[in-house]
């Protein structure tokens, strides 16, 4: 009888120890986040870090699964999806930011925000970081941290020395107001592209040259584009957004987890990215890619040309915002 309420005994437990464990899977928090790009660079490589770093590492309390590579969708579908709910997470890029909030153009406007350096400190400063990051609250978004995906030049099929050479060509943009406005300001009539449209337009000649960062430029397009003049006019941005009323549900230790690995691998990410771009003009080089320079002449005709942009949307993106951000951004020229 001993031996039998012994086995009773042990059963029991087993059965307590696995629908313990059971009620922990159950109660996984699913975080559902995604990319609209493959993960073949450190911006979009970072939500595999953070789907693996949540699922062996979070206790059990977070079940992490990671779409990209367009698997639900463009950039404002991702939005779109966030704001619904039906994804919890979602990357928009900085281009179309200003769309949801104007104060988003500090990161579109040419050579305003325009070096790692300036973002690597606007991200340590957290009263102009926070800022940012909750101007989306209206929308029922909150961001949650930003990344880069490289450092703007012009990746073209002929060569750009002079601000001359550039008026004669067929350059392609997004049909977001700001690039557009980057374009006529310097006296080029662009052609509006979908990205997954660029690369057959190269080739076929409907277009010479895009404006893109050197870490897209040598993944994706070294092999038609032979020249890249490093203009250095803007940041690549991945802006992480959450849905706003899920995050704020959410078990205070659970937000914890999710926000602390999202932090530290878009950390691990931007340094990634910046040495990207740091070996980018050697790697052009050996794809055949001739790496131009602007003389600094050609710079100030270049930045001049964009004044008018700003003029015309400084109201827009507030005028003390932008000139708060300048004199921060001006320490770290």
């Amino acid at each position: 009888m001993r031996s039998w309420g012994l086995l009773v005994a042990l059963l029991l437990g087993c059965l307590v120890v696995l629908g313990t464990a059971g009620g922990a899977a159950a109660g996984a928090e699913k975080f559902t986040f995604a990319h609209f790009v493959p993960p073949n660079e450190p911006g979009a490589e970072a939500g595999l870090w953070i789907e693996k770093d949540l699922n062996q590492n979070s206790g059990g309390l977070v079940k992490a699964k990671y779409y990209h590579s367009m698997q639900m969708g463009s950039t404002i579908e991702l939005v779109k999806k966030v704001r619904m709910g039906t994804l919890k997470a979602g990357v928009l890029t900085g281009n179309y930011a200003p769309d949801l909030n104007p104060k988003f153009g500090i990161g579109t406007l040419a050579y305003c925000m325009d070096s790692y350096a300036k973002w690597d400190a606007f991200l340590r400063h957290a009263p102009l970081r926070d800022e940012l990051f909750n101007c989306l609250s209206d929308k029922g978004l909150l961001v949650l941290d930003i990344c880069y995906f490289g450092l703007y030049g012009l990746t073209t099929t002929q060569p750009v020395n002079t601000l001359e050479d550039l008026k004669s060509m067929k350059m392609r943009t997004t049909q977001a107001r700001y690039p557009l406005a980057f374009w006529k300001a310097l006296g080029v009539n662009p052609v509006t592209l979908a990205w997954g449209d660029v690369l057959p337009a190269l080739k076929q000649g409907v277009i010479e040259g895009t404006d893109q960062t050197r870490n897209v430029a040598r993944l994706r397009l070294a092999d038609v584009c032979k020249y890249f003049t490093e203009t250095n006019h803007m940041v690549g941005l991945f802006i992480l957004v959450v849905n706003k009323r899920w995050y704020e549900k959410l078990d205070p230790k659970v937000r914890k987890i999710i926000t602390d690995s999202i932090h530290r691998n878009y950390a691990k990410a931007r340094a990634a990215s910046e040495k990207l771009t740091r070996e980018a003009p050697d790697a052009l080089k050996a794809k055949g890619v001739k790496v131009l320079q602007l003389s600094p002449e050609q710079v100030k005709k270049f930045k001049g040309s964009q004044k008018v942009v700003w003029k015309k949307f400084a109201p827009e993106i507030g005028q003390d915002w932008l000139d708060r951000v300048n004199k921060f951004a001006e320490k770290f020229e």
